[in-house]
């Protein structure tokens, strides 16, 4: 997976009510890492930790096996097959399935690596166990038109309506009623889920802030009750709600909300004044398609309360995207977002006021870019020089690219040692960034690997500068600033890392927390309303708001 895309799409605070109301994140894309062949399934991989907290599979059957476990059952099968004691016939059948029962009672995930058969030791032996255990991982055309649709008909670009951001775009002609894109939803019963609360912070023993804690009352994820966390406290206020409800569908008379997960269906604009060519619909057929499997038409005959059972509590329904009219290829998509969105939208505007503040705002990104040919890099300021030679705005941090699962292989400088700082005490270890020559530059520089960093020293060498970070296991608070944390909270342990040698391509520029467009107070949140026709009658909980 590569690093998104970061495009503001021409929003700005100083100047576009429409800022923060939209993702700046484009154009993930994934890359193949063997020769794929039409019709085969694509996996990423997750994870070991993902997986190990996934709930259990087929009904109990213990957790899905990971990549040792398969890598455990080609080295069984390879010893299976030149062992010669297994071959098939009644009796190593017998055999064989005593052994895979064995196995269950041990490891129940090693055991689910393993073929079911005898007979199919060969074909699991040749294939490799990770591929043997899922037959239909490619599947053929005709299955792929029976059971599937297509999901690159649109393509995201700056959109045509000014102050919008990114639109959506056919890359292929449509006819009127033409189905343009399918797209699973995932629903939430209550929209209070959405809601954001005020913070808190802690004070330790010296009087200092040492954490943000939220604090208030929060809705179940499902259920819409209101749950007491013990690091909140009731009465809290909300002050704004989740960026992920701009993109959202809902109506006015319900607490019911669905967020469509196929990317470019987000990016469908409003068309205002009769601009709109495209509709939303549930499907049409559920005789082709994934919507014979994946879309279950009696939830719409469900209560918002039956929506949240637990047997409801993952994706179920699927909705699609139908052209109103002829639209020609590289013409953008509108939706009609309906009257309440329009009116909503039309008091934002009216109220919205540019962005003020004796703290000037620039986005990290743009001290990010490449420079021109000639121009230099954004200088890295040292901690001590940022009084004199700040940072063009006063929320840009600094992040360095460190990967915490693989620290093991850094050269340690000197033994840990420990510091007294007041009365407590902070162990601070000593480290090498990465030899040119122990891994691979491309795998660190990514933005899963940025940690919030504070630049203490430079040395320069042979013409190169390099420099030392401290990455803090507690938020360092810059005392000329009252803008929330400077650092992220990285660990639960009282340590500082000090980091040495780091090259200057190592060193991202970030934003400090809470200070970009989407946490501005007042900006635009406001689901996509669908028309009474299409939404179920039975989903209306909030007539009397």
């Amino acid at each position: 997976m590569e690093a998104p895309d970061i495009e503001r799409a021409g929003l700005n605070r100083y100047s576009n009510p429409g800022a923060g109301a939209i993702t700046y994140y484009h154009n993930v894309e994934f890359l193949a890492t063997k020769q794929l062949e039409a019709g085969t399934e694509i996996f990423l991989d997750y994870g070991v930790d993902y997986t190990e907290t996934r709930p259990p599979l087929g009904g109990g059957m213990g957790l899905m096996p990971l990549e040792e476990d398969f890598k455990w059952a080609d080295s069984i099968i390879n010893k299976l097959m030149h062992s010669g004691l297994f071959e098939a016939n009644d009796d190593s059948e017998k055999y064989y399935r005593l052994l895979r029962d064995i196995v269950r009672t041990m490891d129940r995930k090693k055991a689910k690596t393993l073929p079911e058969h005898v007979s199919d030791l060969k074909k699991a032996s040749e294939e490799g166990a990770a591929l043997y255990s899922d037959q239909d991982y490619i599947r053929s055309m005709d299955w792929l038109a029976e059971n599937g649709a297509c999901v690159d008909s649109m393509e995201g670009k700056l959109s045509t309506i000014q102050g919008a951001g990114r639109g959506a775009f056919l890359k292929r002609s449509v006819k009127k009623g033409d189905v343009i894109v399918t797209s699973p939803v995932i629903h939430f019963p209550y929209n209070n889920v959405m809601n954001m609360y005020d913070v808190q912070k802690k004070k330790n023993r010296n009087g200092k802030d040492d954490e943000i804690r939220a604090s208030g009352y929060t809705a179940d994820f499902y259920d819409g009750k209101k749950r007491f966390f013990k690091n909140r406290k009731k009465g809290e206020n909300i002050i704004g709600r989740q960026l992920l409800v701009n993109y959202c569908f809902g109506h006015p008379d319900s607490t019911v909300l669905l967020f469509p997960y196929l990317g470019n269906v987000g990016l469908i604009n409003h068309g205002a004044e009769g601009k709109s060519n495209v509709k939303v619909q549930w499907p049409s057929s559920l005789e082709r398609g994934p919507a014979r499997k994946f879309h279950r038409k009696d939830w719409l005959d469900s209560t918002t309360e039956q929506l949240a059972d637990i047997d409801k509590q993952k994706p179920g329904m699927m909705i699609e995207i139908v052209a109103t009219r002829d639209i020609e290829k590289d013409e953008e998509v509108f939706l009609d977002y309906g009257p309440a969105w329009e009116n909503v939208w039309d008091d934002h505007v009216r109220q919205w006021k540019p962005w003020s503040s004796n703290k000037k705002y620039v986005p990290a990104q743009d001290l990010n870019r490449t420079p021109l040919r000639g121009e230099p890099l954004e200088k890295v300021r040292l901690e001590k020089e940022l009084r004199e030679d700040p940072y063009p705005g006063a929320n840009i941090a600094t992040g360095c690219y460190l990967d915490f699962n693989h620290i093991n292989i850094l050269e340690e400088v000197l033994p840990d040692t420990e510091e007294e700082e007041e009365d407590e005490k902070i162990r601070r270890d000593i480290i090498n960034w990465y030899q040119p020559s122990s891994v691979n530059f491309e795998e660190i520089l990514t933005p899963a690997n940025i940690q919030p960093c504070v630049i203490i020293d430079r040395q320069t060498v042979r013409g190169k500068d390099y420099y030392t970070a401290l990455i803090s296991a507690n938020p360092i608070m810059d005392p000329t600033d009252n803008n929330d944390l400077f650092l992220f909270e990285l660990v639960n342990l009282r340590a500082e890392l000090e980091v040495r040698k780091i090259p200057r391509e190592a060193i991202t520029f970030i934003d400090k927390p809470l200070t970009s467009d989407v946490h501005m107070k007042g900006t635009f949140r406001f689901p996509i309303m669908l028309p009474d026709e299409v939404f179920p009658e039975k989903w209306k909980n909030n007539k009397s708001n």
